[in-house]
């Protein structure tokens, strides 16, 4: 399944803690991953991109994530990838199911063109960790109440 954002932790992979990166350092790694999810390199994220990596992320292929699919996949410490999770797990069963995708390339889509620009990408990434974390990801955020 998705959770592209927290795609964006693999890039700094378990180095990182319970400290999320901001300001110059969070616009790099989110550039990064969207580099990494541009898989034909043209700069735009497409549909089928993102589900590609929605694929690869559910490791058992059931169609939907759950928690240690997510953590394991991203590298994920809890203190990051759980609040990540309840945000996007709508109806609080534990998974995020693969129909998701479909809702999430839309919140990233923010002018409605189909097609994602890392522009839209950076701010879309960027507004949601300081909703989850707090504004400058140290905490004070609203948690699971993020929904986009």
């Amino acid at each position: 399944m998705l959770r592209i954002l927290v795609c964006l932790v693999a890039v700094f992979g378990s180095s990182w803690q319970v400290t999320l990166p901001h300001g110059h350092e969070l616009k790099v790694a989110i550039d990064q991953q969207f580099a990494a999810l541009d898989l034909n390199h043209n700069g735009i994220l497409e549909f089928s991109e993102l589900a590609a990596f929605g694929a690869k992320e559910d490791a058992n292929h059931d169609g939907q994530v759950n928690l240690q699919e997510y953590m394991t996949f991203l590298n994920l410490p809890l203190e990051i990838g759980q609040p990540i999770f309840n945000v996007y797990d709508k109806d609080k069963d534990g998974f995020i199911n693969q129909s998701f995708l479909t809702e999430y390339y839309h919140l990233l889509d923010h002018n409605n063109d189909n097609s994602v620009s890392l522009h839209e990408y950076e701010q879309y990434i960027s507004t949601f960790l300081a909703c989850v974390f707090g504004a400058d990801h140290g905490g004070h955020g609203h948690g699971p109440n993020c929904d986009h």
